[in-house]
């Protein structure tokens, strides 16, 4: 059934299915000369002692319907050597569960189906190729803490009352949220804005809700001339967040020295925490672990929201001034199992920072052009390209080309060869570059 899209009091309305839903929209917005742009917004919850309790009941109960279906579908398998799909398993065993299991007739119906859903996302990504085969949710680790609801019939909604701002959720009611800094609640769902879904996640005391955007908006007009002077490039790096630059200039774009801080901080409040008693079989700890736990949880929320701070506003900087941006195409799950650098390669969030630049210059018919990760930036002289293979040793942060002489800074170099191979991608798109 194809999607269609209806104005209706000046909003659009969308009916019917496809496998892809937003390019499905797309082409049904196209009369109008519209796109769809998803979003999200991540609000710090503050319920009381009976929403927690409400909270930690549907988390509960969407791992262990969860946990049921995997078990189930693997059991199924090798009794049959069939799939036992999500649709027959929502149709015909989780009826049969909550008659089972009493407890699970107070959960929110969506979020029992969305952990059906993960499920078969999972082996959906494990046949592609993409993950691992899906393993049991374990509430003692960050995917068994959360769980994931639709809107329907305004069930999840932001709300004002006597001047405080709530997050109305399925099951939970009314709880209040921090609103951010700079923001009303006018401006955190603009109207004409649709909510999608929600995910509450649990830490240490701490609650968190991501509610999934949509909003209709005027599709942009691709750029398809720009000066050189408006295209930048960047090699990214991890002792140094990046090394930005365009034709003959480069800068330096250094980690914030709070974030660094903070991440030694946290180092030192992880080591101390491994000294304090724990059992892992109950995983259970003493009274000063559960302490230690909760600093560490603590800090590790605060360098992760002043990392995305960081790169919100960076990111916001390059799409505002820049036509391009041309970086690498870096595979960085395959880059984390290098043990030595998994940690930093983590910490850095450079997927996250390239999430941000895309949709802040897709929104303003802008290019990001990510050049193929196969391409030798390091290695290759970016005078007369020579192919250095000693350079392949990260150690190598200087070296001199044999065949021209040109003494190369090893990420800049990188740059000024992502600058010329992207480029030649965006006049090969059919962008024309103007000195």
């Amino acid at each position: 059934m194809a999607v269609t899209a209806t104005k209706v009091n000046g909003q659009f309305q969308f009916s019917g299915r496809a496998i892809n839903i937003t390019q499905a929209k797309n082409k049904a917005l196209e009369p109008y000369n519209c796109i769809v742009h998803d979003y999200g917004i991540t609000l710090e919850l503050l319920p009381d002692a009976a929403q927690k309790q409400a909270l930690a009941q549907q988390i509960g109960n969407a791992r262990f319907v969860r946990n049921h279906y995997l078990s189930d579908r693997k059991n199924y398998y090798k009794a049959t050597k069939k799939t036992l799909s999500v649709n027959e398993y929502k149709a015909k065993h989780l009826p049969q569960l909550k008659k089972d299991f009493p407890f699970l007739q107070e959960s929110d119906k969506f979020a029992l189906e969305a952990a059906l859903e993960h499920v078969d996302a999972g082996y959906k990504n494990f046949f592609a190729g993409r993950a691992k085969l899906p393993k049991y949710a374990s509430k003692w680790k960050p995917a068994g803490n959360s769980y994931t609801t639709k809107y329907t019939n305004g069930n999840i909604a932001i709300l004002e009352e006597n001047g405080l701002p709530y997050v109305k959720l399925p099951k939970a009611g009314k709880i209040r949220f921090v609103l951010p800094k700079g923001q009303t609640i006018a401006s955190l769902i603009p109207e004409g804005t649709a909510i999608l879904s929600a995910v509450v996640r649990r830490e240490t005391n701490h609650h968190t809700v991501s509610l999934q955007l949509e909003a209709v908006i005027p599709k942009p007009e691709q750029l398809m001339e720009m000066h050189v002077s408006d295209i930048l490039a960047a090699d990214m790096g991890i002792k140094r967040f990046a090394v930005i630059g365009g034709q003959g200039w480069e800068e330096e774009v250094e980690n914030p020295r709070w974030i660094r801080l903070h991440a030694k901080r946290l180092r030192r409040l992880q080591q101390s925490m491994a000294r304090k008693q724990y059992d892992k079989k109950t995983h259970k700890g003493s009274k000063n672990w559960e302490k230690a736990k909760k600093r560490v949880t603590a800090e590790q929320r605060k360098v992760k929201n002043q990392r995305k701070d960081f790169q919100h506003k960076l990111s916001r900087k390059i799409a505002d001034r820049y036509s391009a941006f041309l970086c690498e195409d870096l595979h960085i799950k395959g880059m984390v199992k290098n043990r030595r650098l998994s940690r930093e390669i983590s910490s850095v969030a450079w997927g996250q920072f390239f999430t941000m630049v895309k949709y802040k210059m897709q929104r303003q018919g802008k290019w990001l052009i990510q050049v193929d990760r196969w391409y030798p930036s390091s290695q290759t002289c970016s005078c007369c390209g020579y192919k250095n293979p000693e350079v392949k040793d990260l150690a190598v942060r200087a070296w001199t080309c044999p065949k021209c002489g040109v003494y190369h800074d090893r990420d800049i170099n990188a740059k000024d060869n992502i600058f010329a191979r992207g480029v030649k991608d965006l006049k090969a798109a059919g962008v024309t570059i103007l000195p």
